[in-house]
């Protein structure tokens, strides 16, 4: 069996030892606290970057849905003018139509 002084400087080495584990233990604390910083910062610069490609992108869709607009606006004065046109050409053919009936019937009842 050791003697006292023997257990206690057995004692005083794993003392030693577990303050050498502590330290090294805070150490490495410290190191994931500054890399979780930094992830952090990283994820804010990211972060800060989707919102403005977000924006961007809304403007962009912004402009695109203007363009849209004013398509759709050109399209309707066409389809506008396509309807007043067939109304004149049907006119126009009902017009020939009895103008051909009249002298037909002109011409029968001579």
């Amino acid at each position: 069996m050791p003697t006292h002084d023997e257990r206690l400087a057995l004692l005083e080495a794993r003392m030693d030892a577990m303050s050498d584990l502590r330290s090294l233990i805070a150490e490495l604390r410290g190191d994931i606290n500054g890399r979780f910083t930094e992830v952090n910062a990283r994820f804010t610069e990211v972060n800060v970057r989707f919102t403005e490609l977000r924006a961007d992108m809304n403007a962009r869709f912004e402009g695109i849905d203007r363009r849209f607009e004013g398509v759709n606006g050109r399209l309707a004065t066409l389809d506008q003018k396509a309807d007043r046109h067939f109304t004149w050409m049907v006119s126009t053919q009902v017009a020939v139509l009895l103008a051909v009936v009249g002298a037909l019937l002109g011409a029968y009842y001579r």
